[in-house]
């Protein structure tokens, strides 16, 4: 999930310091729902 957002950064977007900000606790809500969802799915 966190490559996405330096993918994201290098095509210019989020690159302000509130921007990044954002992108990290967008990233951050992103990662735990993935993780709460594979371990279902595992379980």
């Amino acid at each position: 999930v966190a490559g996405v957002r330096h993918l994201i950064m290098d095509m210019g977007i989020g690159e302000t310091l509130e921007g990044g900000k954002l992108g990290s606790k967008i990233v951050i809500a992103v990662a735990a729902v993935v993780i709460v969802l594979l371990g279902v799915w595992i379980w």
